[in-house]
C-alpha cells in the first residue's frame, strides 16, 4: 500500500532517551471553538520535499512526495474541525503482490485525526488512507505524522543517526511496545507512548535498567545510546540521567 512498499520495520536508530522521572509527552491540547480551523498538519520533515495539502485547511490533494500510491485528489472532506475529519477522494490502489505500476486510481478514504496543538500550531497531527472497497480499514498504528513530518510506525522517517542500534516498534503510540537492539543483542524491551510531536515516554522492561522510564524524543535516542556503549561490551558503567 503506497509508499509503506519502502521498509518501515526497522528503524536504523541513533538513540536512546535519558532516563528521568516520568513526565508525558505533550499531548495536542482539546479541541477549542474558538480557534482558527485546523490545518492539515505542516510541511515538514521528509513530506517536504514534493509535499503537497499539509499546512492547508481541507486541502482538495494531499501528496506525501513519493510514488503515486502518496498521492490523494479530488477530496471532499465531512466533519473538518471535529475531532477526526474524514473526506473521500482518488488514489492509486495496488494489490498485494503488484507493482506499482500496475496499479489504478479507484475511490478512496482519508482520515484527519490528532487533532489538537502540536509544535505551536493548531492542526489534525496525523492522516492516512485506506481503501473500503478492499476490505482495508482505518488502522491508528500506520499514518504519517505531519506535525514533526514522518512516517509513523517510525521506519526511516525519523532523522535518526547510525549508531548500529536498531528499534522495532508496534502498536499505536498511546501504546508502544517494542525493543532496541545492537546487532543481535536485545538492549532492552519496552511499552511505553509517544506523542504526534516525537516526544517519548518508554518504561524499560530488560534487560538494560529494567523498571526505569525513558524520556525524550526519537531523536534524541541514539545520542543517549552512544553514551552508553559501555553497557554492551562490559560490566555496567553507564546510567541514563
Amino acid at each position: 500500500m503506497r509508499r509503506r512498499i519502502m521498509a518501515m520495520t526497522l528503524v536504523t536508530a541513533a538513540a536512546l532517551l535519558a532516563l528521568c522521572a516520568v513526565a508525558p509527552p505533550q499531548r495536542a491540547a482539546a479541541a477549542d471553538a474558538s480557534r482558527p480551523e485546523p490545518t492539515l498538519g505542516l510541511l515538514t520533515g521528509v513530506f517536504k520535499p514534493g509535499g503537497v495539502g499539509f499546512g492547508k485547511v481541507r486541502p482538495k490533494e494531499v501528496f506525501n512526495g513519493g510514488d503515486p500510491t502518496g498521492l490523494v485528489t479530488s477530496i471532499t472532506w465531512h466533519g473538518w474541525g471535529q475531532g477526526q475529519a474524514v473526506g473521500t477522494g482518488r488514489s492509486t490502489y495496488v494489490a498485494p503482490n503488484q507493482a506499482v505500476a500496475q496499479g489504478r486510481t479507484e475511490p478512496v478514504r482519508i482520515v484527519a485525526f490528532g487533532l489538537g496543538v502540536c509544535d505551536g500550531h493548531y492542526m489534525y497531527a496525523a492522516v492516512e488512507w485506506y481503501f473500503p472497497q478492499h476490505k482495508q480499514v482505518f488502522d491508528a498504528s500506520q499514518f504519517e505524522d505531519v506535525c514533526i513530518g514522518a512516517y509513523y510506525p517510525p521506519e526511516g522517517g525519523y532523522p535518526l543517526t547510525d549508531g548500529g542500534y536498531s528499534i522495532a516498534v508496534n502498536g499505536p503510540p498511546g501504546s508502544l511496545h517494542g525493543s532496541v537492539s545492537h546487532g543481535k543483542r536485545v538492549v532492552f524491551s519496552f511499552r511505553g507512548h509517544a506523542g504526534l510531536n516525537g516526544s517519548l515516554t518508554l518504561v524499560s522492561r530488560g534487560p538494560f535498567e529494567a523498571g526505569h522510564t525513558f524520556t525524550g524524543s526519537w531523536q534524541s535516542l541514539g545520542v543517549q545510546l552512544n553514551h552508553c556503549r559501555s553497557y554492551l561490551t562490559a560490566a555496567r558503567s553507564c546510567t541514563f540521567q
